[in-house]
């Protein structure tokens, strides 16, 4: 085995020497990356020309075999360096090599020289090639993107927000996460997935406030991130609880199922944005308008006869409590008794209908506008009015009219007769 390796060294040594004679001149014209900071180890690619490996002659196969560890490579100023390690040939333009992170520490900070030996003990160096930033202080760069900082929180609520984070190169970051902590105590937290070597990353968060928060309680919400050199940054918002709002009662608290009857709601925590809905139809205008924290007023929207549950939405969260709003159907005429009579009027009628009451009023007319009243109209019961009628000529529609329920029409209901 010794006689094999002497083989070996001579026939390297051959070679060598013959390669030689070209005197080929290795040429360093950069590296990278080119800088880096002191807190780990680094890998670096060392970038030329004619970096040209000794060769061995394999005698059992007769073909050369490229041979690096002839190289040697090196890291430094003036009379401080440093050996770059693990060094591999690449190609004849590019080596790579690794720079401990126990060696970027005894290295001064600034521009560095990196020198390039090859096997033949040719070197080049490259002046300034390399800059040595030192230990990594600062920690990770911090922004929160929500929620905003003027929000309104109360029990219950649901928040949700993000925030960015971002290390300078060549740190990269290595952990981000959030917490939320309500009166000093931290309620949740969670940490967010980091790309491997991400130098930018995003995270998003939704939480649900505790339900026992009162007015004056303080909501914290911390972010915060790490870089690879363990360096962490936080940042933090907080705001003051206040109470939930609360329903208590609307008023009218009925109105005709065409819509528009104009209501006003009673309660606490009306804060701007807040909107009221009746069966999940919006109030209008855009779901009401908030007087004060005490008041809201819209104009109820169109329904079906029957109750519609009213509820209000703020930025706060639902109000607690609910009301209900009963739409009434308006008046309906099914027959006039007699359904003609003379021209001049004055022809005793009996109406019948339904949901007739004392303010229901009967109208003769082509249009509601501009119709003529029933003379010495007298409600009977909610199904019958009687009176007379006014004068008029040929068909006509008959209109019952509540100036809160709505109206409805019966077409032709009545003949005016030629004198």
């Amino acid at each position: 085995m010794g006689a094999m390796r002497l083989l070996r060294a001579l026939l390297l040594l051959t070679v060598g020497l013959a390669l030689g004679c070209g005197n080929p001149q290795p040429r360093l014209i950069a590296v990278e990356p080119a800088w880096a900071g002191s807190d780990s180890d680094v890998r670096l690619t060392l970038l030329g020309h004619d970096f040209i490996p000794a060769t061995l002659l394999d005698p059992l196969s007769g073909r050369r075999v490229a041979q690096s560890d002839g190289f040697e490579a090196r890291i430094g100023k003036a009379g401080q360096w440093e050996s770059l390690i693990r060094l591999d040939w690449l190609s004849p333009v590019a080596l790579a090599a690794s720079l401990p992170s126990a060696s970027s520490q005894r290295l001064p900070a600034g521009p560095l020289d990196v020198e390039v030996t090859d096997p033949r003990g040719r070197t080049s160096r490259l002046a300034d090639g390399f800059q040595e930033l030192g230990p990594d202080r600062a920690g990770p760069r911090l922004a929160l993107t929500g929620p905003p900082p003027d929000t309104l929180v109360a029990a219950g609520m649901i928040l949700r927000g993000g925030f960015q984070a971002s290390d300078s190169p060549p740190g990269t970051l290595a952990d981000l996460g959030w917490s939320h902590a309500e009166n000093g105590r931290t309620v949740d937290s969670a940490r967010c997935p980091v790309p491997a070597g991400a130098e930018h990353a995003r995270c998003t968060f939704q939480l649900t406030l505790g339900k026992t928060l009162v007015a004056g309680d303080v909501v914290r919400i911390v972010v915060d991130a790490a870089d690879s050199s363990a360096n962490r940054s936080e940042t933090s918002l907080s705001f003051v609880a206040r109470d939930r709002p609360i329903l208590f009662a609307v008023s009218p608290s009925s109105g005709g199922t065409a819509g528009g009857t104009d209501i006003v709601i009673s309660g606490a925590g009306f804060v701007a944005g807040s909107q009221a809905m009746l069966d999940d139809e919006p109030l209008f205008p855009n779901g009401g308008i908030v007087v004060n924290e005490h008041a809201m007023s819209g104009h109820a929207p169109a329904h079906a006869a029957g109750q519609a549950l009213l509820v209000v939405h703020t930025p706060l969260g639902q109000a607690i409590g609910t009301a209900t709003f009963t739409y009434l159907s308006p008046p309906t005429i099914s027959t006039i008794t007699p359904n003609r009579g003379p021209a001049a009027g004055g022809t005793a009628v009996a109406i019948t209908g339904t949901d007739f009451n004392a303010g229901t009023r009967i109208y003769f007319g082509a249009s509601l506008d501009g119709a003529a009243p029933l003379v010495d109209a007298f409600l009977q019961s909610d199904t019958a009015i009687v009176g007379r009628t006014p004068a008029g000529s040929g068909r006509t529609t008959v209109w019952a009219f509540d100036g809160t329920l709505g109206f409805s029409k019966l077409q032709d209901g009545f003949f005016w007769s030629a004198p």
